[in-house]
């Protein structure tokens, strides 16, 4: 692309970023008079985006949204939407700032959908020369490690907010604002609001918060650090493109194990609170069965760096169930080859009895190239005739499949991580009989 001169929308951009000052100031540890955007709010337009074609506008309001919270997602984001209106200068421009704000995902413009050189400006080379070096250091196993500062500065905030609730969501605000930066890559992927964090923490389950404060012991979450990089040691081998990122354990609403990030991976510390202590009373049947114990740590850590390695061309289907059901299944099989524990868990029993087996593949048969993922995956608390989750097992077995049938197992894990038609793994496996029908 030629080069272009900062008129127009990457004027826009140059001076939205110049307004990003960040600059604290007033009460709550001088953060309330910055702006934190509601992501609900922010967002409440995305589906209309296809439609309506307005993808730099679009990409200028989460700039902007964005001048005070700095977060690299964000950034990220709109760079993703400027790709998309082909403003190339624009996603170079972000893409630094966001690796300036902590963005640490070599292979993030293979996600944007970009290859190869875009421009000669300066912002171009500066970029690829910085995410080489992102490639070079996180390819180091030893890059990786459990980050727990957000967790343990956490506390004081918590019970200054169950102190005076009529001001929590201030203080949460003054937390995400004065805490670890990588809080703010999690408010955006997963706080979305201050009102999330004080309907879980403050409203919903104070007395599990209460109970966890006490309970959580950073000693014995570093004490599994060994256990998962042992078990990256080995991935590496299978998967010698590997990236190892940091690992965020941040308090999370009792929503999510764990994420992937452009940051890195984030694991929400709540979700390690189980003992026979732990109060159930104000939690969720979901929550009471997802609450794990910190020795699965090292299993979930490994799978959301499944997700980190992943970068799938299939635009045509990336939507579609099957796209869903490979890109969780293929992450506890590796998991599985990683540990050398086989996975074993109460969907892989349900789906061992014939009648339920035949029910269950006959419906996504029906349903595997629709969009609809209700029936098969992030639906805990919400579907009454199957185990929740059934797809990650599905996937699992779908993948699993290929990658035994293959004879060169390292273009296996490679084709699994990097496939740019998820059809040819089903292909490739013993469920390929699903296709009929359907393709």
């Amino acid at each position: 692309m030629k080069t272009i001169q900062p008129t127009g929308f990457l004027l826009g951009v140059l001076l939205l970023l110049q307004g990003c000052t960040g600059s604290p100031s007033g009460k709550y540890g001088g953060t309330d008079a910055l702006y934190l955007p509601d992501l609900n709010v922010l967002f409440e337009d995305y589906e209309m985006l296809d439609s309506t074609q307005a993808y730099a506008a679009f990409a200028n309001k989460l700039v902007a949204a964005n001048r005070d919270l700095q977060s690299s997602e964000l950034f990220v984001e709109a760079a993703s939407l400027f790709a998309q209106a082909g403003h190339t200068d624009s996603v170079a421009i972000l893409l630094n700032r966001a690796i300036d704000r902590g963005m640490a995902n070599p292979n993030v413009l293979v996600r944007l959908g970009l290859r190869g050189p875009h421009s000669q400006s300066q912002e171009w080379a500066r970029l690829q020369q910085r995410l080489d070096s992102i490639r070079n250091r996180l390819q180091n196993v030893d890059n990786f490690s459990l980050e727990i500062d957000a967790m343990t500065e956490f506390w004081p905030y918590f019970r200054r907010a169950l102190k005076d609730t009529s001001q929590a969501k201030a203080i949460f605000k003054e937390f995400i604002f004065r805490g670890p930066r990588e809080l703010r890559d999690f408010y955006v992927v997963r706080y979305y609001s201050t009102e999330a964090m004080y309907g879980q923490m403050v409203n919903a389950a104070p007395g599990y918060y209460s109970y966890l404060s006490k309970q959580f012991d950073s000693r014995k979450l570093l004490d599994y650090q060994g256990i998962t990089k042992k078990w990256m040691f080995r991935f590496r081998e299978m998967y010698p493109q590997a990236v190892f990122p940091k690992v965020f354990v941040v308090p999370g609403i009792l929503n999510s194990g764990g994420t992937a990030t452009e940051m890195g991976l984030f694991v929400g510390g709540d979700m390690y609170g189980k003992s026979p202590a732990m109060p159930t009373g104000e939690l969720t049947d979901w929550q009471r069965d997802a609450i794990m114990e910190f020795s699965s740590l090292p299993t979930l850590t490994l799978h959301e760096l499944m997700h980190f390695q992943q970068n799938y061309e299939d635009p045509a289907n990336t939507n579609t169930v099957l796209f869903n059901l490979i890109q969780e299944g293929v992450c506890d099989l590796l998991v599985e080859l990683a540990s050398g524990e086989p996975l074993r868990n109460s969907n892989l029993e349900y789906l061992q009895d014939p009648e339920n087996r035949e029910r269950i593949l006959a419906e996504l048969k029906m349903e595997l190239h629709t969009d609809d993922l209700s029936k098969w995956l992030y639906n805990g608390g919400s579907i009454q005739d199957r185990p929740h989750d059934l797809g990650y097992t599905l996937g699992y077995l779908i993948t699993k499949s290929y990658y035994e049938k293959q004879a060169d197992k390292q273009l296996a894990v490679y084709e699994l991580l990097n496939s740019k038609n998820m059809y040819d793994i089903l292909k490739g496996s013993d469920y390929s009989f699903l296709l009929k029908e359907v393709l």
